[in-house]
């Protein structure tokens, strides 16, 4: 995972060093690991970091330190049935923000559902400090969500 070149693990934490390249890469090594082991992302929060999920749906809320951050993303698969897929269209970062654009889709009830995603990232040290997850289309995520 420190593969970056510009990566150093402090304690449990994995951290980036400052620059626009630094930062695409952390949220890029991110959506890798919502992909792959979501687990994987605890150690690219900073502990006190914050999730704003957008939307009145069930997942919806704030979300704060990893924990809580974790959670939601195993609530976020169960309640998608293990069917959500989120492509990651592009990266566009500074030293303090990033912003991902991704294309989403689900399956439910025999019916592919699709959405476009922005993902909006405060950072500091090289740590995801604060999120904010904004769907394009509630109604198709609530589609998506219901019991």
């Amino acid at each position: 995972m420190t593969a970056c070149g510009r990566c150093a693990v402090k304690g449990s934490l994995l951290t980036v060093e400052a620059g626009s390249d630094a930062a695409v890469e952390l949220i890029r090594s991110y959506f890798d690991a919502v992909r792959t082991n979501h687990s994987q992302t605890a150690t690219l929060y900073a502990p006190n970091a914050t999730l704003h999920y957008i939307g009145r749906h069930i997942l919806g809320g704030v979300y704060r330190g990893p924990a809580e951050i974790l959670e939601l993303f195993r609530r976020s698969r169960e309640a998608f049935r293990g069917t959500q897929r989120l492509e990651l269209h592009d990266v566009v970062a500074n030293d303090r923000h990033a912003v991902a654009l991704l294309s989403g889709s689900a399956e439910r009830g025999g019916s592919h559902l699709e959405w476009q995603r922005v993902v909006v990232f405060h950072l500091q040290d090289g740590l995801i400090l604060e999120q904010w997850i904004h769907d394009s289309d509630q109604h198709v995520i609530e589609e998506a969500l219901a019991p």
